[in-house]
């Protein structure tokens, strides 16, 4: 039996966690507004720094929940590391790279990409 065009584009999307995904780009490090008014750093709100992996190709995401919903065509996801990753890998900011993790939707207003990524393990996509 064949797929039809949406089951055949489907097929290829990624899953949600608990599933572990590799997905390939350059890590961009991006700067948003924080406290105290998340509105410009300008006017002096904290910075935060936030890796951004632009993938080398969109990605498509299943849905598994209300909260996990499918996403088609994402071209960014937001990298969530923890501080030892942030040292480790500093090296690859702006480097093509493969990214192995657990993917998840945006929740908060810390979430600046629909997409996230839980990191497991960086590596160098020479």
């Amino acid at each position: 039996m064949a797929l039809s065009p949406v089951q055949a584009a489907l097929a290829g999307c990624l899953k949600y966690e608990p599933e572990i995904v590799s997905i390939s780009g350059i890590v961009d490090r991006q700067i948003y507004p924080g406290r105290p008014n998340y509105e410009s750093v300008e006017d002096g709100d904290e910075p935060v720094s936030v890796w951004v992996l632009k993938l080398n190709s969109p990605i498509c995401v299943l849905g598994s929940n209300e909260i996990d919903v499918e996403e088609m065509g994402q071209a960014e996801v937001q990298m969530v590391l923890d501080g030892k990753q942030y040292k480790k890998y500093q090296s690859l900011v702006g480097k093509n790279v493969v990214v192995l993790g657990r993917l998840f939707h945006s929740h908060s207003g810390h979430h600046y990409r629909k997409l996230l990524i839980t990191v497991g393990e960086i590596r160098n996509g020479a």
